[in-house]
């Protein structure tokens, strides 16, 4: 056996086939996979092993073939670098059968659209994000026929469930292709979550009402004169937020069209890093003095 196994051979092995490079508005319409005979010449132990391995060998449609209206034809010779890579050094192929294949392919369309996020998440006490979620990528390419694609706005992703979080967010979460499609594929199956979450705390601070749009000839004494606003802040910025960072104003031009007797008192300015700001009153009471 072992002097068997350590002669030459030349033998034909039956491989299947495999494809890589396809572009992504592309789709093979091969109802079948078709096998290619390569003659190799090796040492009997090399042709032992190769039948524990994997009978397949990678097509490369883009550097391998060329397109022939609505073909690819796959070229032998120009692939065979390529396939003694896959062989490897212990085989020298002598020939492949047959020198071309042939595979029919349909295009395409791509359209991007934006991911939404399916997520339910709820903090532990003390802590929250100030800013939503970030998904990378935000958006993704869709591809099919055209007539599927042209319905859909955007793709979700599978549910997120977390809770008690008190810790940054950065979880891998993937993508659900839509039902209704048939030939649609993702370009890609899964995208990343992050958030920043912090300690957050509660502030009070009294702010200054302004009356906006009053005629030069008008004149009103109005009540309150300022408004105590709650917000929440994060810990590392709950001591640089003042008071000059919000801004409150009450539009003469609102009760003068409605004949209310009351302003109602609008944010005009609030900090970017709060968040659940709220009014400790919503009505302005005044008179006209003049």
């Amino acid at each position: 056996m072992l002097s068997k196994l350590s002669k030459s051979y030349t033998e034909t092995l039956t491989v299947g086939v495999t494809y890589i490079n396809l572009p992504e508005d592309k789709v093979l319409t091969v109802d079948d996979n078709p096998e290619v005979n390569i003659i190799v010449s090796t040492y009997g132990f090399n042709l032992f092993g190769s039948y524990f391995y994997d009978k397949t060998v990678a097509i490369d449609l883009e550097n391998d073939a060329y397109i022939d209206k609505d073909t690819y034809v796959w070229i032998a010779n120009r692939a065979l670098p390529n396939i003694k890579k896959q062989f490897g050094k212990n085989f020298k192929i002598e020939s492949i059968q047959p020198d071309t294949l042939n595979f029919a392919f349909g295009t395409l369309t791509v359209k991007k659209v934006p991911i939404k996020l399916n997520s339910s998440v709820t903090y532990a006490s003390g802590y929250d994000s100030l800013k939503e979620m970030v998904l990378f990528p935000d958006s993704i390419k869709i591809i099919g026929s055209n007539t599927e694609i042209k319905a859909i706005n955007y793709v979700e992703t599978s549910d997120l469930n977390l809770s008690n979080i008190k810790e940054n967010i950065n979880t891998t979460i993937s993508l659900k292709l839509p039902e209704e499609g048939h030939t649609l594929k993702l370009s890609q199956q899964e995208i990343v979550v992050t958030s920043e979450v912090q300690k957050f705390t509660e502030g009070t601070l009294e702010i200054l009402v302004e009356i906006n749009n009053l005629p030069s000839d008008i004149q009103i004494n109005y009540f309150p004169k300022s408004i105590n606003v709650s917000y929440e802040v994060s810990l590392s910025d709950y001591k640089s937020i003042k008071s000059t960072d919000f801004k409150i104003e009450c539009d003469y031009l609102e009760i003068k069209a409605s004949n209310n007797s009351f302003f109602t008192p609008k944010f005009k300015r609030v900090p970017e890093n709060v968040k659940r700001v709220k009014m400790k009153q919503d009505k302005i009471e005044y008179i006209i003095t003049e």
